[in-house]
């Protein structure tokens, strides 16, 4: 096995497609097809089933593929340290994160502070399973996450399977998020009932471990009133801003220490069904980066009640 071939597995697989794929390593289609057949041939398995409309992966392809992007991940990186070792090093932190503000606020600020550097910062925005995607493959080197308390055991299960270590940062309960057009936005207590909300749509992610839906499956106005799906916080922000929907999340520390959004408030939801923790993953085959350890410290420090 070549690391050439890895390459070439990677590429089909983002591309689904041969001819596309084979334009993009700048080889024939023969050629690819030739690497791919060997390849194939020597671990004793398909690694792509041929259709009519392209390529797809076959169960063994797919776990191949996780394997081939930690290792092409990790060559790639060995270059690098090849190529600038001995120069002036580069700060290099890379962080896949669900759906929430505070955490790119302190990643921005973590960026104007290495300004003057010679810096590569990438902050991924993504589902749950994406987060453990690029954590696993090494595209992120660490990941910022809520856990519902009713999976942690199964999720922390997932982790381990993907070589993954989880580290808590704290418990919160749910929030309940609306904008200056629903009527919850002038309420003057400091948190709401579901009853209070039994009239109003709920906004809520693509990402169903962001949203609470295990909890919510349940409930009767889950059931009854109109759901509105988005798949990007700015999304969620403009739908909270121009209607009465309202969204569920995780009410934490960091939202009484720092701006929200303009016209948009959270309260705190009185319901103990509804429990979250907020916590970070790495991997654990590779240690964690000071850089990273101390944007993590950022959201300790955050979470910290003053």
């Amino acid at each position: 096995m070549r690391l050439d071939q890895i390459e070439h597995v990677i590429k089909i697989a983002e591309c689904g497609s041969m001819n596309k794929a084979a334009k993009n390593l700048y080889l024939s289609q023969s050629n690819l097809s030739q690497s791919i057949k060997n390849l194939e041939e020597e671990v004793g398995q398909p690694i792509f089933n041929r259709t009519a409309k392209g390529v797809e992966l076959t169960n063994f392809g797919c776990e191949f593929l996780n394997h081939a992007m930690a290792t092409y991940s990790q060559f790639r990186l060995t270059q690098e340290f090849c190529s600038t070792y001995g120069k002036n090093p580069s700060l290099t932190l890379s962080v896949a994160c669900q759906y929430m503000r505070f955490a790119h606020l302190l990643f921005m600020q973590l960026c104007s502070k290495y300004n003057s550097h010679h810096t590569e910062f990438s902050f991924l925005e993504c589902s749950f399973i994406d987060i453990v995607n690029n954590v696993s493959s090494h595209r992120a080197e660490i990941g910022i996450l809520l856990l519902s308390q009713n999976h942690k055991k199964i999720t922390l299960h997932l982790l381990k399977s993907r070589g993954l270590s989880y580290h808590p940062i704290l418990a919160c309960p749910a929030s309940v998020t609306v904008g200056k057009n629903s009527p919850l936005y002038s309420f003057s207590g400091s948190g709401v009932t579901l009853d209070m909300l039994k009239d109003y749509p709920i906004v809520m992610y693509t990402d169903t471990n962001f949203n609470f839906s295990s909890e919510l499956e349940d409930i009767e106005i889950y059931k009854r009133k109109n759901r509105i799906i988005v798949s990007d916080r700015s999304t969620m922000h403009e739908v909270l801003q121009n209607t009465n929907a309202y969204s569920i999340a995780a009410y934490t520390n960091a939202y009484k220490k720092i701006e929200y959004y303009d016209n948009i408030r959270a309260f705190e939801l009185l319901d103990d069904r509804f429990s979250i923790e907020l916590g970070w993953i790495s991997s654990i085959s590779h240690p964690v980066s000071e850089l990273a350890k101390e944007y993590i410290g950022m959201i300790e420090d955050l979470q910290r009640l003053g």
